[in-house]
């Protein structure tokens, strides 16, 4: 198990993140500091480095993407500020094809104890969990621990399954009867009955066996510390019996979050409250779909009241605006201010910052398949705007989080609420960020928004975005000019400086840079002398010395 407390220490002695993953997966309070880039990886990065390898999104076959191909594009990711990734499950799927489509996204379990191969090889995962950690990032794993799965092409499910095909669920009594969901909004249906259909069944494991628990939660355990997995996202937790879940979560003692897509507000209270202590906030992303789509900023800023007040603890939960799920939002309405907007939400409101692989190149699908276009397509483009914008958005939220550890535990509160606007704050007096959203879209001709209780009067503040000055009057009000129905993000301008924003230097120094060093100037910029250089990378290297030591 990776010794948490020794990397807090390591950190302390030496002046660096502890980047070394020994086992044990990262704490809920070490994720929400974290940012999560979602990727498919089937569809995310070919080993041979492809940008044109066709991929048939409609016919829902495998594209090629690898783990090796991930490696790759960790560049790509960590350029946007991203510290944390999620892969697709990685165990062996069913073989074949049928009418829409292979096992490419992972979801069709077959044997729990070998690997899919169209990702892999057990040493490229290994690989890919190494360069991760190397890098001092988070490595999440998608999991399915709800069914297996069983083609039937149009056969009758209830009497044409195989239970012995499954590994290591060889026999019927490892699953409920068959029975097909009628109701989704019954949970009980939900629960006991198959997710599948007549092609594909989705034999629903019976998790209230102690030994389908006892299997589940040792294959869990041994494959968190085989490839050293940080957290993990459970699918289709709705279906998961209840009882179970809580005891998967309670047992393994990691963060995971758990999908549950309902958009009532009392429904994910209660799950946190009650059974997994994170899901995916569906209440807010629908709300957020009602007011960028529509135009119902008032939804949203009730919902984001609301549900402080009904859940536990909504900073643990994951914020999200596109998954591999739904539709991509500019399938809605495809205008790049909105869609700026949406991310800005996502990025700097309360939870655990999901963004889904595609979201910075604008990509516009709708249901599935068509989300899940192959990303390679884009020709993984730096310079695009969504890209640019999480990069600052990222960077902005690091440097929050850098002044003040307890900003990620801030709840998010509304300041103002306008027929097209909307704005929230998060953090502490005199520490906050500060967004102003707008529904409008592109075609908004420009206008000012008056926002009260912002920041002090007299305070300077800098608009991270576009690197604008403002200083907040002597009455405490923040005159902001709104044009483009483009986004605003403002931070106190004397708290800038290690952002790496707007001409400030960064007080962050990745891994790749004391491993290789930098020039002078590169150095000078990041705020690092040469000698503290130095200093750093001869403490990683004996650290790293010393955590071999652990290991053996």
């Amino acid at each position: 198990m990776r010794s948490s407390t020794f990397c807090r220490l390591a950190s302390g002695i030496v002046g660096i993140s502890c980047l070394s993953n020994l086992a044990l997966a990262a704490s809920t309070s070490d994720w929400k500091s974290r940012t999560v880039y979602q990727t498919m990886t089937d569809r995310f990065s070919r080993t041979d480095g492809s940008t044109t390898f066709p991929c048939n999104t409609t016919e829902g076959l495998y594209c090629g993407g690898t783990w090796q191909g991930t490696i790759d594009k960790l560049d790509y990711i960590q350029g946007m500020g991203f510290d944390a990734i999620m892969i697709s499950p990685i165990i062996e799927n069913v073989e074949g094809h049928v009418k829409y489509g292979e096992a490419y996204h992972g979801y069709w379990p077959l044997d729990l104890y070998s690997l899919n191969s169209h990702f892999g090889t057990e040493q490229d995962l290994l690989d890919l969990s190494k360069e991760v950690h190397d890098r001092g990032m988070y490595l999440m794993m998608d999991t399915v621990i709800n069914n297996m799965a069983y083609m039937t092409n149009g056969s009758y499910p209830g009497t044409n399954i195989d239970y012995s095909v499954f590994t290591p669920f060889d026999n019927s009594k490892y699953f409920h009867p068959y029975c097909l969901i009628s109701d989704w909004n019954n949970f009980t249906d939900a629960q006991l009955c198959q997710t599948g259909d007549n092609y594909t069944a989705l034999p629903d494991l019976f998790t209230e066996h102690t030994d389908v628990q006892s299997l589940l939660i040792n294959w869990t355990t041994t494959t968190m510390a085989k490839y050293s997995i940080d957290g993990l996202r459970i699918d289709a937790a709705k279906s998961v019996t209840p009882s179970f879940l809580r005891k998967y979560n309670d047992d393994l003692g990691v963060f995971m979050t758990g999908e549950v897509m309902q958009q009532e507000i009392s429904t994910i209270c209660d799950y946190q409250r009650d059974y997994i202590g994170s899901l995916p906030n569906y209440p807010i992303y629908y709300s957020m779909l009602k007011a960028f789509t529509l135009g119902n900023t008032t939804d949203l800023a009730n919902s984001v009241d609301l549900m402080k007040a009904a859940c536990p603890d909504i900073t643990a939960l994951v914020s999200f605006s596109e998954n591999h799920d739904v539709e991509r939002f500019p399938s809605f309405v495809d205008d790049i201010s909105l869609a700026k907007n949406v991310l800005t939400f996502t990025l700097l409101y309360d939870g655990v910052p999901f963004i889904y692989q595609g979201q910075e190149q604008h990509f516009k699908g709708a249901n599935t398949p068509a989300n899940r276009q192959a990303l390679w397509l884009s020709g993984y483009k730096t310079d695009a705007e969504l890209y640019s914008l999480i990069t600052k958005l990222n960077k902005i939220r690091k440097q929050a989080v850098r002044l003040d550890s307890s900003y990620v535990d801030q709840q998010t509160t509304n300041i103002y609420l306008g027929g097209s606007e909307l704005g929230f704050s998060k953090g502490v007096e005199g520490k906050q960020t500060i967004m102003l959203l707008s529904t409008q879209g592109t075609n908004s001709q420009p206008y000012d928004v008056i926002l009260q209780g912002t920041y002090n009067a007299g305070m300077a503040v800098t608009e991270v975005i576009y690197c604008s000055n403002y200083t907040v009057d002597a009455y405490g009000s923040l005159r902001v000019g709104m044009e483009s129905g483009l986004p605003r993000v403002f931070f106190p301008t004397r708290l800038m400086e290690g952002s790496g924003l707007c001409g400030y230097s960064s007080a962050n120094l990745t891994y790749a840079e004391l491993r290789t060093g930098q020039s002078g100037s590169q150095q000078k910029s990041l705020g690092v002398g040469s000698n503290q250089l130095r200093e750093q990378t001869i403490a990683f290297a004996l650290l790293l010395a010393l955590i071999s030591l652990i290991v053996v």
